[in-house]
């Protein structure tokens, strides 16, 4: 019986250990897409160095604000909510921040702000990239449309890594 109980959570634990660590892994691949993004959009104003705004709480804050740091060209904030947009020029909303949504745009309002989603279903509600996994491997939907009604340009390359809505 003791036996038993040892075995079972030594298998507790390496389940949450893999757990973990393929959270890690995907926010570490969603902080990189992120970074990408920002090379592949052109803005109105032809900037290179952009502001990426980080809305509640995620794992890919730290992973973007590494690439960041290492990479250059990327200022990542963690921001309070949708009135902190102004500075930004990505928004990254978690799952947490789903029902916010229309507030984020609300003040976003027409400017030139990428909105990216770790839920795909706001991909087109709202967002314009929203991230999904196939397969076990991460891919994003994007509204090609939306990007460029807020006068951004998205290069042809990143149209045709995401599936288009």
């Amino acid at each position: 019986m003791k036996q038993s109980k040892i075995i079972f959570g030594l298998v507790l634990f390496l389940v949450l250990a893999f757990t973990n660590s393929s959270h890690a892994q995907e926010s570490k691949f969603k902080a990189l897409f992120i970074y990408k993004f920002a090379e592949y959009i052109e803005w109105p104003s032809g900037k290179k160095n952009v502001t990426v705004g980080m809305a509640g709480k995620s794992g890919v804050s730290k992973e973007l604000s590494n690439f960041a740091a290492s990479k250059g060209n990327m200022t990542v904030l963690d921001i309070g909510g949708p009135s902190d947009t102004g500075k930004c020029d990505i928004i990254f909303l978690p799952n947490s921040e789903d029902s916010k949504i229309a507030d984020y745009n609300s003040a976003i309002g027409g400017k030139s702000v990428l909105v990216v989603s770790e839920n795909s279903e706001l991909a087109g509600k709202g967002s314009d990239i929203g991230f999904y996994l196939d397969s076990g491997k991460l891919r994003f939907l994007i509204d090609e449309k939306s990007i460029r009604n807020k006068k951004m340009t998205p290069s042809s390359k990143l149209l045709a890594l995401g599936k288009p809505i």
